[in-house]
């Protein structure tokens, strides 16, 4: 919807005010333009519908919305990066999800799917990432069998990983008749 302009009557143009308002409401209406109250602390007041803020602490940046069905304040997990591959063939080596500019605190989301049965094959797929101390790797999921079309798997773990690669890597140990498979991972970051 956008705004168009309104002849006013002379009284009512020598009101500045008026106009400045009217001004704008039709950059806000037309252009987008609007105001978010960034806040340093969790909000904990009953809110307005509709109403959110932009939380912002040292290094985490939250988008908090109130939701009045359950009369509770909501944040926006911002998610850093996803893999999305499908019809795979074969094994995939360590591969980078996402490179942290400094140390923080990872969830790590996995799904693969056994998309064409074959005769033979299991999927595991590992991430790996640093933390303070080394490098560290873990199977979020557990392994699929390419022999049964349709068998899936999930799982999510926690990282605190330094400013080095997150990566995953697919291991498809015995794959044989065609097999082929899905596999989605997303990464949000926490903290």
């Amino acid at each position: 919807m956008k705004l168009q302009g309104y002849e006013l009557s002379r009284q009512l143009r020598k009101d500045t005010a008026l106009l400045d308002f009217m001004n704008d409401i039709t950059q806000i209406i037309n252009l987008g333009r609007y105001q978010m109250q960034i806040i340093t602390s969790v909000p904990t007041h009953t809110g307005d519908d509709g109403e959110h803020s932009l939380y912002i602490s040292g290094k985490i940046k939250r988008l908090y919305f109130y939701d009045p069905t359950n009369s509770t304040w909501n944040y926006l997990t911002p998610m850093v990066a996803t893999a999305s591959l499908t019809g795979q063939l074969a094994a995939i080596g360590a591969t980078t999800l996402f490179t942290p500019s400094a140390a923080g605190t990872y969830e790590v989301s996995v799904y693969s799917l056994c998309s064409k049965a074959g005769t033979g094959g299991v999927l595991a797929v590992t991430i790996g990432w640093s933390d303070n101390t080394q490098a560290q790797t873990t199977k979020p999921a557990v392994d699929v069998d390419l022999t049964v079309l349709g068998e899936a798997s999930s799982g999510v773990t926690f990282i605190q990983a330094t400013a080095v690669a997150i990566t995953y890597t697919v291991t498809a140990v015995g794959i044989a008749g065609g097999a082929e498979f899905d596999l989605y991972i997303t990464l949000e970051q926490l903290s």
